[in-house]
């Protein structure tokens, strides 16, 4: 372009500098809505496939008939499938990352982190209570204690998440899932096999061992879960 023609077209066009009192003025006479963190919540439970919250609670089921009948093996029934409720917990609420949705997330009201953290929080209070009725169940259908049959649960499915969680975080495509399925369909068959070859482990003399094995892995869950809300930093 000519250069006087540029210059021509700088003067008549010339922008001129903002004020920046009268534009943070401006800016705090626009209206804000505003939202609570419950009301955030409750928009985040309207985007959960409702599968997912299906399959969830379905893992009730054999609870409920195992406690009725007093079957012994639910308890190890549930043990071997419990890594799968696991497997839809790190499914859902990182699903964004597994199909490459970030960008579109980030274009949204709420920042890609609180997104996150609000389906973490949801999902992990669900199974919380799912447990917490899935543990008195097994409990009643066994001769194990409440705090054992607790330790049994507990262990298998934070495992899954734990490997799922840093699966998600590293792989960033849809092979993530798969091999999240993998991974929880092997701690399902190492579960079961464990109860059938090495049935001693279950003895009360080893329930020191399962205690700091659960705490163990509740921490690196919470550390896993910290690393995978940090990243979403990595995408803004």
């Amino acid at each position: 372009m000519n250069r006087h023609l540029q210059q021509a077209l700088q003067k008549a066009y010339k922008i001129p500098i903002p004020d920046q009192q009268e534009k943070a003025r401006f800016m705090r006479t626009l209206p804000r809505s505003r939202i609570s963190t419950w009301q955030f919540i409750l928009t985040q439970i309207a985007y959960f496939r409702k599968w997912t919250l299906v399959l969830s609670m379905l893992f009730l089921l054999p609870a409920l008939l195992g406690a009725r009948h007093i079957d012994p093996d639910t308890l190890w029934i549930i043990s071997s499938l419990i890594p799968f409720l696991g497997l839809l917990a790190v499914a859902e609420s990182t699903r964004s990352a597994v199909v490459g949705m970030q960008e579109f997330e980030m274009s949204t009201r709420f920042s890609l982190k609180s997104v996150i953290l609000a389906k973490m929080s949801v999902l992990g209070i669900l199974d919380i209570l799912i447990l917490c009725c899935l543990i008195p169940l097994c409990h009643v259908s066994s001769n194990i204690s409440l705090l054992q049959t607790g330790l049994y649960l507990l262990a298998p499915y934070l495992l899954t998440v734990n490997i799922s969680l840093c699966l998600t975080r590293r792989l960033h495509s849809g092979e993530a899932i798969y091999s999240c399925m993998f991974t929880a369909v092997l701690v399902s068959t190492g579960s079961w096999l464990l109860h059938l070859t090495a049935d001693f482990i279950y003895q009360l003399s080893y329930l020191h061992w399962w205690i700091l094995l659960s705490v163990f892995l509740t921490g690196r869950m919470m550390q896993e879960i910290y690393r995978t809300v940090r990243q979403t930093e990595e995408y803004v």
